[in-house]
């Protein structure tokens, strides 16, 4: 559903009820200083509230024609990540490299990780010609991932010659552990769960290290 949308009618229904409050409110207080009103003035105030409210809702707050729309399909991303979930290693390296190329970066390659079975790194050159690392480890548990997972990247990435540009930690795993969160920090490492990896595949959310 339309999210615009969404917000449109629940500022209806927030000034209809306001309104009708308002008009209930002035109903007791005209009753308290005993203005004659006769039966079902009531209902006429509360009638005329949600009249007003209509009225200054297709004036201000409707959904207009020329009005961007966002649609989110959640069944796409829901189906995505659980597509994230049963990759191992080597598929999931592959299905990023696949987003890789369809978004541009060239010479993707992939690189198996000896020390580590859960991970394979991939190798990439931006439309400007940086180099680019992607490292990308399927999930070993239920948990976070560990700052252990990230420390081997980085301790990868200080033995290496030269250190590439971007450098980015793809993993199935629904979220990172604090400390994992800390050292990609420290080390200039963008972090992506099982839910960004899913929006770039459906919503073409490309990772700002990666964009030329």
């Amino acid at each position: 559903m339309a999210r615009t949308t969404v917000r449109a009618y629940l500022n209806l229904a927030i000034l209809v009820a306001g309104l009708e409050l308002l008009a209930i409110g002035v109903w007791f207080v005209l009753e308290g200083v005993r203005v004659n009103q006769s039966d079902g003035m009531m209902v006429v105030y509360i009638c005329a509230a949600a009249g007003l409210a209509s009225v200054i809702w297709l004036a201000g707050y409707r959904p207009r024609a020329d009005e961007p729309i966002e649609y989110r399909d959640d069944r796409a991303l829901r189906d995505a990540q659980a597509r994230l979930d049963r990759m191992d290693p080597a598929r999931l390296a592959e299905h990023v490299a696949e987003l890789c190329e369809r978004d541009g970066l060239a010479e993707v390659e992939t690189v198996r990780v000896v020390e580590d079975a859960y991970a394979v790194d991939i190798h990439a050159r931006r439309g400007d010609g940086t180099p680019a690392v992607l490292r990308c480890r399927s999930a070993d548990g239920p948990g976070p991932v560990a700052g252990g997972v990230v420390q081997d990247f980085v301790s990868a990435l200080d033995a290496a010659e030269e250190r590439p540009g971007p450098l980015l930690l793809a993993t199935t795993a629904g979220c990172f552990s604090a400390k994992a969160e800390a050292l990609a920090a420290g080390a200039g490492i963008i972090l992506l769960d099982r839910s960004a990896l899913a929006h770039w595949e459906c919503d073409k959310e490309t990772p700002k290290a990666l964009a030329a």
